[in-house]
């Protein structure tokens, strides 16, 4: 299917907030947050899914692209492309040839979902630092959950 597949597509309306995540490095650290385009586009297509949030792209906006061919250069990231579109049809089918375009349009909606998501979370309670800010969004919205530190129980004596 590799070599059918259109570029994968994202809105300009979120363009600033996809380079700021991945270009800006981590405070304290030379590491960027996602390395690269495709890994913000992952993200934001597994939360757009995971808070059934699916938004067409509005391309009076303008559109930018990533070619597919960085999305083979990474087999999860591919088969998250394949993955979120037989979630969302219940249907294996979406898997034949002649279906892939509309496999990437699955994904580019659930992503564009997974941006406006992170995007509203920033403008509300501040986005300056990424990092922190995706960590709080996740655990507002249920995905992570604090540890429990365990007792210390050396300093009970009996």
């Amino acid at each position: 299917m590799a070599d059918r597949v259109p570029n994968v597509h994202r809105s300009k309306a979120y363009e600033d907030l996809v380079q700021r995540l991945a270009t800006q490095p981590v405070p304290g650290s030379d590491r960027k947050l996602f390395p690269t385009l495709r890994e913000v586009l992952c993200f934001a297509a597994l939360l757009g899914f995971s808070e059934g949030r699916r938004l067409p792209l509005d391309r009076s906006q303008g559109t930018e692209d990533i070619s597919y061919q960085q999305f083979e250069a990474d087999p999860a990231a591919e088969d998250l492309l394949w993955t979120l579109a037989v979630a969302e049809s219940q249907d294996v089918e979406i898997l034949r040839e002649g279906e892939e375009g509309r496999c990437a349009t699955i994904f580019e909606e659930y992503a564009n979902g997974g941006l406006a998501l992170i995007k509203d979370y920033f403008l509300r309670n501040g986005g300056e630092y990424p990092d922190k800010a995706l960590l709080a969004l996740l655990r507002e919205r249920g995905y992570l959950h604090p540890v429990a530190a365990e007792p210390d129980l050396a300093a009970v004596t009996f």
